[in-house]
């Protein structure tokens, strides 16, 4: 995956292009955490997504976290909470 490659931001009003965060060289010895967007099935998403990270890297912590509802964006202190304490975030869409 090319990581220069520009995203749309999906809380912004207008559709605005916005840069992809960095990415680590590996996910071995970093804190994930796993955020639930609380999508239907986002669960069982990030379950499964879990155990292959858990089979494929060697992570020092794999934290979940939950967003209150997937119709508004994260509250600052979530965000701020994870930003604190983890390396690495996968963000979860299903349904």
């Amino acid at each position: 995956m090319c990581t220069n490659d520009p995203c749309l931001d999906p809380t912004a009003a207008v559709a605005t292009i916005c840069d992809l965060a960095a990415r680590p060289a590996t996910l071995d010895g970093k804190v994930i955490t796993l955020l639930d967007i609380s999508k239907v099935k986002s669960t069982e998403l990030l379950d499964r997504l879990e155990v292959l990270l858990r089979e494929r890297a060697r992570p020092k912590v794999i934290l979940r976290r939950r967003k209150p509802t997937f119709a508004s964006p994260a509250p600052d202190a979530l965000l701020e909470q994870i930003v604190r304490e983890s390396d690495a975030v996968i963000e979860a869409l299903a349904h």
